[in-house]
């Protein structure tokens, strides 16, 4: 009996090392496998991997240089955008014709981050903008012309910072009675372009324009219908010199 159980232990110790040798063999086996067996990409999975889509490769342009398929046309960055040459730029303000039944139309010369502007506006109302004690006297101020011109570098972006100097033209009336002067600003815009197609754009301003000089002096003096006088001061722009407007136009590289 104890010969016996002695075999079967001989023979099951046999068949575990076996099977385990088998194993290691079938292991080697997979891992000698040739290169040639092992699967192979296709010619044409290779070729769409090595071949980028084109929407990839495609890089957006700004302002005036974007391609008419790409709406909007402005590309957003932190650096000041400096066009590839000379760019030119023809705007006109929409408080002009909405608020004071008039025109103003401006130019911007464009070199890396140098910006030169000029800007004229004509027939322009500022009635609206006259004291109490003027409009009870019924009083009209017009702005027959206002010319100037400013320079001044882009921050970032599209965002730029002028230095302005202008002339304006002033004719106030109560009736008949008539009193024209002259005035000067010199101060600050800040403002920012938006491009919506190629060189179509959108900017806002902000502007700071105090007067520096009247040719009027103190005021000029008028009298109301009941031959009272009064005094009108030299007209400021818009509130003591602070005022914003909304530019439309058209820019394109030379």
């Amino acid at each position: 009996m104890h010969t016996f159980w002695k075999l079967v232990s001989w023979v099951l110790f046999s068949s575990v090392l076996l099977a385990a040798g088998g194993a290691a063999a079938h292991e080697d086996r997979s891992r000698a496998a040739p290169a040639s067996t092992r699967a192979v990409p296709s010619a044409s999975n290779t070729e769409k991997r090595a071949v980028p889509r084109a929407s990839n490769t495609e890089t957006r342009q700004h302002g005036p240089s974007a391609a008419n398929s790409q709406f909007p046309s402005h590309v957003f960055q932190l650096a000041a955008h400096q066009p590839p040459g000379v760019q030119l730029g023809f705007h006109f303000g929409l408080l002009q014709p909405i608020v004071m039944q008039g025109l103003n139309v401006a130019l911007d010369l464009r070199y890396k981050r140098l910006l030169l502007t000029y800007s004229h506006g004509h027939g322009l109302d500022a009635t609206r903008f006259t004291s109490a004690r003027e409009q009870e006297a019924d009083m009209t101020l017009r702005m027959p012309w206002t010319t100037g011109g400013g320079i001044g570098a882009v921050l970032i972006d599209e965002l730029w910072l002028l230095a302005d100097l202008k002339v304006h033209r002033f004719e106030a009336a109560v009736g008949v009675e008539q009193s024209a002067y002259t005035t000067v600003t010199f101060g600050a815009e800040l403002g920012w372009r938006y491009f919506l197609w190629r060189g179509l754009n959108i900017a806002l301003v902000l502007r700071y324009w105090p007067n520096v000089y009247a040719s009027s002096g103190k005021g000029v003096v008028l009298h109301d219908k009941q031959g009272q006088p009064f005094v009108h001061k030299p007209q400021e722009q818009g509130a003591s010199g602070f005022f914003a407007n909304v530019l439309v136009g058209w820019s394109f590289d030379l």
